[in-house]
C-alpha cells in the first residue's frame, strides 16, 4: 500500500473564516432611481428591473398580497 502525504493546510482564524463565508452584499437598484421615475414608462422599466433582481422578493409580496384580500 502506498503511503499518502497529507498537507497541513494553515489553520484559519475565526474572523477570516466568517469574511469567507458571509454571504455578498446583492447589489440593489439605486434610490435615484426609485424616487426619479415620474412617467409611466419610467415606473415600468424599474418594475422591470426590479423582477429581474429580486425576484423572489417580488413573487412573496404579490403572494402576500393576493392573500391579504
Amino acid at each position: 500500500m502506498a503511503e499518502e502525504k497529507k498537507v497541513d493546510a494553515p489553520a484559519e482564524s475565526m474572523e477570516e473564516m466568517k469574511k469567507r463565508f458571509k454571504p455578498k452584499k446583492k447589489v440593489g437598484i439605486p434610490e435615484e432611481m426609485m424616487s426619479g421615475a415620474k412617467s409611466y414608462d419610467d415606473k415600468v422599466v424599474l418594475v422591470k428591473m426590479l423582477t429581474e433582481k429580486e425576484q423572489s422578493r417580488v413573487v412573496l409580496m404579490i403572494k402576500n398580497m393576493l392573500k391579504a384580500k
